[in-house]
C-alpha cells in the first residue's frame, strides 16, 4: 500500500520539478536570443545614448591605430592634444581592439562583446535566483532578468554597463557563498571583481554598501577586528583609486573627460524642492526595472521573513541611494542606463513576491482568503509584470530605432561631408550646451560626428559658438567645420560666416560644411 502511494506520488512530484526546470530554461534561453537580437547591427543613426557609444567606438579604434596601452584611452574630439581622456578603465574598447586586429575593424564586434557579458549575467543570475529563492519564486525572477528591457538594450550598446553589470553579479555571487560559507578566498574573490566592476564603472562602488550589510549581519562587531574584512576592503577600493587619480590628470593636462569631472553629478537642494531627485529616478524604476505591478510584487516580499530575502533587500537599497546620491545625473531623462544596477535585486524581489503570494502569506493568513484565490492573484500578478516588461522593452527598442532622426540627418550628412576632408584635416562640430538649465556644468562633447565620418578636431560649446570661437579654433589647427543650419539661424550668424569663411558642401539633411581657414 505504501509503496503503491509512493509510486503515484513520486512521478507527479517529479513531472513538477521537471516542468519547473524547463520553465526555468525556456527563460534563460529566450533572455538569450533577445540579447543576441540586435549584436549584428552597424554603427548606425539607432542609438538612444549616441554620445556614450560613439566616444567608446572612438577609443576602440584609436587603441587598433595609436597603440595597445590600455592606460592611454584617446578620444577623437581631441582637438590639438594626443586625445587622452579621463575616464573608466576601457575594458570594452580594449577587448574590441584586440579583436580588431584578428577579424577586422566592424562595430558588431563590440555589440557582441556586449552581449556576451550580458547574456554571462543572465547565466550568472539565474544560479544566483535559484540559490536565494524556492522553485517558484526563482522561476519567475529568472523570467523577469530574462525580460527585463535594461539588460537587452545593454546588450547591443557599445557602452560599458554590460562589463560592469556582469562584475558586479560576479562580486555578489561570491559575497553569498562566503556568507553561506565564510572562506577568506571567497571574500577576496568578492572584492576583487568588485574591484573591476568599480574600475569598469564608478557606480559600481554601491557595492560598498552590500558588502558592508553582509559583512556586519555576518560577524557582528568581530568584522571590525578581522584583518581578512581590511584586506578585502583594500583590494576593492585601491585599483579605482589609483586608475581615476591617473586618469584624473589626464583631465588637468588636456581638459578631456567622458563626464567625470566636467561634469555635477550629485545631489543638491535644487533637486530637493521639489523633490526631482525622487521623481526621476522613481519613474526609471518604475518603467524599465520593476514595472508598476512589480511593486506590488516587491512590498508582498516584504512579508518574507527569510533572512535572504533582507539580504537582496539591502542589495536593492543601495543601488537606490546611489541613485539619490548622483541624482544630478541618474534621475535626468536620458539616464535610463545608470538603472541597470537594481535589476538583478529587483527581479529576486519580485520573485520573493511572487513566492509568498504561492504560499499563501501575503492575504490569506491574515484576511481570511482561499490560498488557491491567492495564489491565483499571484499568478496574474506575475503575468501582468512580465507583459509591462516586454512592453517596456518594446518601448525602449522604439526610442532607439524610430525617434533618431535628427541624427540619422547627422549621419547622411557626415558622411556625404567625409569625401570633402582629408583624413588628417581637423573637423569642428557643435558639442552641445555647457551648463543644464540651473547652471550646472555638464560634459558637452558630443562625439557623433566624429564617429560618422571617422575624422578628429574640435567641439565647442553652445554658449561660445561665434566668429571668435572659430577663429581661435581654427588658429590651433581646426579647419572644415560641420554645421547645422539651425546654429546659423542664431544671431544672424549666417551673413557673418558667409563672409569670413569659404562654403565647402551642402547637404539636403539640414547641414552645411565650411572652410574656416577663410575665402
Amino acid at each position: 500500500m505504501t509503496a503503491h502511494v509512493l509510486t503515484g506520488s513520486e512521478p507527479r512530484s517529479l513531472a513538477r520539478h521537471r516542468a519547473s526546470v524547463l520553465a526555468v530554461y525556456g527563460c534563460v534561453m529566450l533572455g538569450i536570443v533577445a540579447r543576441m537580437a540586435y549584436i549584428d547591427r552597424p554603427f548606425d543613426h539607432r542609438l538612444v545614448n549616441p554620445w556614450r557609444q560613439s566616444d567608446y567606438l572612438q577609443v576602440t579604434r584609436n587603441f587598433q591605430r595609436e597603440g595597445m596601452n590600455i592606460l592611454y584611452p584617446r578620444i577623437d574630439w581631441r582637438g590639438d592634444t594626443p586625445g587622452y581622456a579621463e575616464m573608466e578603465l576601457p575594458v570594452l574598447p580594449w577587448l574590441g581592439a584586440a579583436l580588431y586586429r584578428v577579424v577586422g575593424a566592424h562595430a558588431q564586434v563590440l555589440r557582441a562583446l556586449a552581449g556576451a557579458f550580458e547574456i554571462a549575467s543572465l547565466l550568472l543570475f539565474t544560479w544566483l535566483a535559484r540559490r536565494l529563492l524556492p522553485p517558484v519564486g526563482a522561476g519567475f525572477a529568472v523570467a523577469a532578468f530574462a525580460l527585463s528591457p535594461l539588460p537587452i538594450i545593454l546588450a547591443s550598446a557599445i557602452q560599458p554597463e554590460p562589463v560592469m553589470h556582469f562584475f558586479s553579479l560576479v562580486a555578489l555571487a561570491l559575497l553569498w557563498r562566503w556568507r553561506e560559507s565564510p572562506r577568506c578566498l571567497s571574500l577576496l574573490g568578492a572584492a576583487a571583481a568588485a574591484a573591476i566592476a568599480i574600475l569598469c564603472k564608478l557606480p559600481a562602488l554601491y557595492l560598498g554598501l552590500v558588502f558592508a550589510y553582509v559583512v556586519i549581519r555576518k560577524l557582528g562587531t568581530k568584522a571590525l577586528a578581522d584583518y581578512r574584512v581590511y584586506l578585502a576592503s583594500l583590494i576593492a577600493v585601491l585599483p579605482a583609486c589609483a586608475w581615476y587619480v591617473w586618469a584624473y590628470h589626464f583631465w588637468t593636462q588636456y581638459g578631456n573627460s567622458l563626464g567625470l569631472s566636467n561634469e555635477g553629478h550629485y545631489l543638491g537642494w535644487d533637486l530637493i524642492l521639489p523633490p526631482r531627485f525622487l521623481i526621476g529616478n522613481l519613474t526609471w524604476e518604475t518603467v524599465c526595472v520593476v514595472t508598476p505591478i512589480g511593486w506590488v510584487l516587491i512590498l508582498a516580499a516584504l512579508r518574507t521573513p527569510d533572512d535572504k530575502v533582507q539580504l537582496v533587500l539591502a542589495w536593492y537599497a543601495a543601488a537606490f541611494i546611489f541613485y539619490i546620491v548622483s541624482a544630478r545625473t541618474t534621475a535626468e531623462r536620458w539616464a535610463y542606463y545608470y538603472h541597470v544596477l537594481s535589476v538583478a535585486p529587483a527581479c529576486l524581489l519580485m520573485g520573493a513576491g511572487i513566492a509568498a503570494f504561492a504560499d499563501g502569506r501575503v492575504i490569506a493568513a491574515r484576511r481570511g482568503w482561499a490560498a488557491d484565490s491567492e495564489r491565483r492573484l499571484g499568478c496574474w500578478l506575475g503575468a501582468g509584470t512580465l507583459a509591462t516588461l516586454v512592453f517596456a522593452t518594446l518601448f525602449l527598442i522604439h526610442l532607439r530605432d524610430a525617434r533618431t532622426q535628427w541624427l540619422q540627418e547627422m549621419r547622411t550628412c557626415a558622411l556625404q561631408f567625409a569625401s570633402s576632408v582629408a583624413p588628417a584635416d581637423l573637423i569642428v562640430v557643435r558639442g552641445g550646451s555647457m551648463r543644464d538649465a540651473r547652471g550646472n556644468p555638464i560634459a558637452h562633447n558630443e562625439s557623433m560626428a566624429f564617429a560618422f565620418m571617422d575624422r578628429k578636431g574640435f567641439n565647442y560649446g553652445d554658449e561660445e559658438l561665434g566668429i571668435d570661437t572659430l577663429d581661435r579654433i581654427a588658429a590651433r589647427g581646426g579647419r572644415y567645420w560641420m554645421v547645422n543650419h539651425d546654429e546659423l539661424r542664431r544671431d544672424d550668424l549666417k551673413r557673418l560666416v558667409e563672409s569670413h569663411y569659404r562654403q565647402v558642401d551642402t547637404c539636403t539633411e539640414g547641414y552645411d560644411l565650411y572652410d574656416l581657414r577663410g575665402h
